[in-house]
């Protein structure tokens, strides 16, 4: 125990040391992978990969697809949160294995959550600039300067964690992908790349090489002799959520991890975020500053994909099992063809239960798996840097017209539920986005007074709740963007303008709502 102790008075002792107090940080939750398939657009375009890959982004996960292909995904065929982040990000698959009698089987990990974190200090040098078009990368976890800095005393760690009293206990292992045989709430795979950048875009070569991390492993850190440029650090945080314990293994068979990571950004929007995104200063200067930028700067994907189905990966990519299988499918441009992409943007992905034609077998080509580097690599020139656009921010559109009126009460006169959005925890203890129908779903939610208020004709509160404000944060359209506000905000100035917001009144209608008035203390309609 001891020894623990001064291990991780160690790491906050250095990350004392290295961050400036100038960290932001942006969170990108992603419910559910888009899609399983041996692929790797980054490797090839027209070979199957050495191993199975979980996607999160696009639906368009086919080998040959381009970063054009990336940014004009419609919203409906990505898993992204954000429309304009349609970045297209893939780790080996997990595998969960079972014997019978001495047969394995090897079984897709289905329950995935994953959220990419980006992290930027602007107050050191060089600047973080946004990733370029056509920009990719590759990062292993035993590649040179992974293994100090970070979070934990180095990028790559494994935490299996239990909720006790609505707290994480968790056990970690940093440094090497250990799959515990314990049983956990959830396990949490996190893999942090690095940030320093010789200007290639990583298209030729090991896609792997035009990366550095810095000379300490921290975001803040100085950059190694021929990387001068910085990019935002991409840090993938996987969770397998209930997490069973037994034997996993990745797809690759390997205890080194790796993280694909394919731009998709619209042209000046990350910039913009880099550029505008404010500090949050809460007294804490470490690597986990609150999560900042994402609601205020980027439109919510509000129908987002979910996984591509088997069938749909077998009838347009790849024709062969990858769900519960007896060995994994190996092999760079082994077993099984790709086939040939037949769409351009949109993915024709259906779902339905036709039948798949008889997979066609795949001669043996030479095309070796790229290997992480062993050693630094030689410096390369550096490539004068082109700032990308700035996104211009939309003037504010003033409004000259008095409080609204709430629309006709939904179920109960003088009553309505909020048409908004909400901010509320899940069993995991994550923030997700809901609204009142998810609430009706499952009645038992209505026990919560903050999700009763803002649901008070599906919760049947009417009586208590009709007049009163929600106190949860949540999300309105102002100027064509969707933010993430609070009643407290509506009612701090500019009042008029505010309560005109679609949804507004109803969600804060002691603010809002000209019928509401308080006597004895209680908000009620007259």
């Amino acid at each position: 125990f001891s020894s623990i102790v001064v291990v991780l008075l160690g790491v906050a002792k250095a990350q004392e040391e290295n961050f400036t107090g100038n960290m932001v940080k942006m969170c990108l939750f992603y419910p559910n992978p888009s899609g399983h398939a041996r692929t790797d657009p980054i490797i090839s375009q027209t070979c199957a990969s050495d191993h199975v890959h979980s996607f999160y982004g696009p639906q368009n996960i086919h080998p040959d697809t381009t970063f054009n292909d990336l940014v004009n995904t419609r919203g409906q065929d990505s898993s992204t949160p954000y429309i304009e982040n349609q970045s297209l990000y893939w780790h080996p698959t997990i595998y969960r294995v079972t014997q019978n009698q001495g047969t394995k089987t090897y079984t897709r990990v289905s329950q995935l959550e994953s959220s990419p974190y980006y992290r930027w200090d602007n107050s050191v040098l060089p600047k973080t600039e946004a990733f370029p078009p056509g920009f990719r990368m590759i990062a292993y976890s035993n590649q040179q300067g992974a293994n100090v800095g970070g979070e934990t005393g180095g990028n790559m760690f494994v935490e299996c964690c239990n909720f006790v009293n609505d707290e994480e206990s968790c056990t970690n292992t940093v440094g090497t992908l250990e799959f515990p045989t314990q049983a956990c709430d959830f396990l949490g795979l996190a893999f942090a790349m690095p940030t320093c950048w010789n200007g290639e875009l990583g298209i030729e070569g090991d896609h792997i090489s035009h990366m550095a991390y810095t000379e300490d492993g921290y975001v803040a850190g100085a950059c190694p002799p021929g990387f001068n440029r910085r990019l935002p650090q991409v840090q993938l945080f996987v969770r397998i959520a209930p997490y069973l314990g037994g034997e996993y293994v990745t797809s690759d068979e390997s205890d080194v991890f790796h993280v694909d990571f394919m731009n998709g950004w619209q042209d000046g929007v990350l910039q913009n975020i880099i550029d505008n995104c404010p500090v949050i200063r809460d007294g804490e200067a470490g690597y986990n500053p609150p999560c900042n930028c994402a609601e205020e700067f980027l439109t919510e994907n509000e129908n987002p994909s979910g996984l591509v189905c088997d069938n749909d990966v077998r009838r347009y990519i790849v024709n062969e099992a990858t769900d519960v299988v007896n060995s994994l499918p190996r092999g760079t441009c082994q077993l099984s063809n790709v086939i040939t992409k037949s769409w351009d943007v949109d993915p024709p992905f259906v779902c339905d239960d036709s039948p798949i034609p008889a997979p066609v077998p795949t001669p043996t080509a030479p095309n070796p798996t790229p290997t992480p580097p062993t050693s630094t690599p030689a410096p390369v020139a550096p490539i004068a840097s082109t700032p990308a656009p700035i996104a211009s921010t939309p003037a504010p559109i003033v409004s000259t017209s008095s409080p609204v009126t709430s629309s006709p009460p939904t179920g109960t006169e003088g009553c309505s539920n909020s048409p908004l959005r909400f901010r509320t925890l899940n069993g995991l203890g994550k923030r997700v986005w809901r609204d009142c129908t998810w609430v009706e779903n499952k009645p038992y939610r209505c026990n919560n007074d903050e999700l009763a208020t803002h649901c008070p004709v599906t919760c049947g509160v009417c009586d208590d709740f009709a007049c009163d404000d929600s106190p949860l944060r949540f999300k309105l359209v102002k100027n064509g963007r969707r933010i993430a506000r609070d009643c407290g905000w509506v009612g701090t100035k500019q009042i008029v303008i505010r309560c005109g917001y679609d949804g507004v009144t109803e969600t804060c209608p002691s603010i809002c709502d000209d019928r509401c008035s308080e006597e004895d203390g209680k908000n009620i309609f007259e």
